[in-house]
């Protein structure tokens, strides 16, 4: 048998609230109906009364829906910071080029924090868990989160996953050097804030058990008075809800890179110098081609032009001289 609940709780005046806890506001409702209701209800049906402390209570939340996520000041992850997980130092002191294999392997954590400022809390319940998706950017940008968490109405959460990071490569070094080799893991950080509206629909019943035995089974159908205002209820066209609000903060590895510095030691500059000079000695010496001086008379240049002026051009047609046409014969 169900007894209908009529609730006429004394409200406080309205006031800011955080965190609300719905076991308590339902198991006060309870306990009011079943002191001024133990006599006829209770000894009336099994013979005597019970101390309410010592009775069982289970509360049936299916009535309870959350709406989907949603997410307020997102804020784009910045500039990401370089951190190093792994230094080696190669030093090559001889005069030829040396190769290594460098080969590393390092762990960091993830680390996503969920903090509830308002809302609603109660004892563990897999109907009050609320699945909460990281915002699109961390999943984007990061390897290692689900992409959701479960909350389970505590006031925060921390999640840390661990990264395996490693690399494998061939350096070259450079005869009389030192290169240093850095594993660099790059870590980006999110910070925003959310909200879940929670509706509770139809009726909400309270099962009361001694010893295993089920006594009572109330059902809270005015949902107004049993989840008052000045608690942070709401109600729109879809009925009475709770809105939760939070704050997601992550801080991620998103990409690896080795890093590698040289330098020469010292002394080196001194034997590259001498090296190059022995070189240029060995070169075989090329002797600039003789200059040629050619002696100019200026005093015969105009014996030599009287020559040339005076030389007869033999002609070579067969027919003798080369004739010259007459003038042609022009009408007045």
């Amino acid at each position: 048998m169900i007894d209908k609940v009529v609730i006429d709780l004394q409200q406080s005046p309205q006031t800011k609230t955080g965190l609300v806890n719905l076991k308590d506001l339902i198991e006060t409702a309870a306990h009011k109906w079943y002191k001024e209701n133990e006599k006829d209800s209770m000894k009336a049906k099994w013979g005597k009364t019970y101390n309410w402390k010592e009775l069982v209570k289970e509360i049936d939340w299916r009535s309870l829906k959350h709406d989907p996520v949603i997410y307020h000041d997102l804020e784009t992850p910045g500039t990401p910071k370089n951190h190093i997980l792994f230094r080696s130092s190669f030093l090559n002191d001889t005069t030829r080029e040396q190769e290594y294999n460098l080969r590393a392997e390092r762990r960091t954590v993830s680390t996503c924090s969920f903090s509830i400022f308002e809302g609603y809390t109660t004892e563990q319940s897999v109907n009050l868990e609320i699945e909460v998706p990281l915002p699109k950017c961390v999943i984007e940008a990061s390897t290692g989160f689900r992409r959701e968490y479960t909350l389970e109405q505590s006031r925060d959460k921390q999640i840390e996953e661990e990264l395996t990071w490693s690399v494998e490569s061939n350096i070259k070094i450079p005869s009389l050097s030192q290169t240093t080799a850095e594993l660099v893991v790059q870590e980006d950080e999110y910070k925003g804030t959310f909200e879940i509206k929670s509706y509770f629909f139809g009726e909400i019943r309270l099962k009361v058990f001694k010893d295993q035995q089920e006594l009572l089974n109330l059902e809270f159908g005015d949902l107004e008075d049993l989840f008052p205002r000045d608690k942070g209820f709401r109600k729109d066209a879809r009925g009475i809800y709770r809105v939760t609000r939070g704050e997601c903060k992550a801080r991620f590895g998103i990409s690896q890179k080795v890093e590698l510095h040289q330098r020469a030691l010292p002394g080196a500059e001194q034997y590259f110098k001498q090296v190059q000079d022995k070189e240029r000695e060995k070169q075989p010496q090329v002797e600039p081609p003789p200059l040629i001086k050619k002696n100019l008379n200026v005093n015969n240049n105009t014996n030599n032009f009287d020559t040339v002026r005076n030389h007869i051009l033999k002609d070579y047609r067969s027919n003798g001289s080369i004739p010259i046409p007459s003038a042609p014969n022009i009408p007045y």
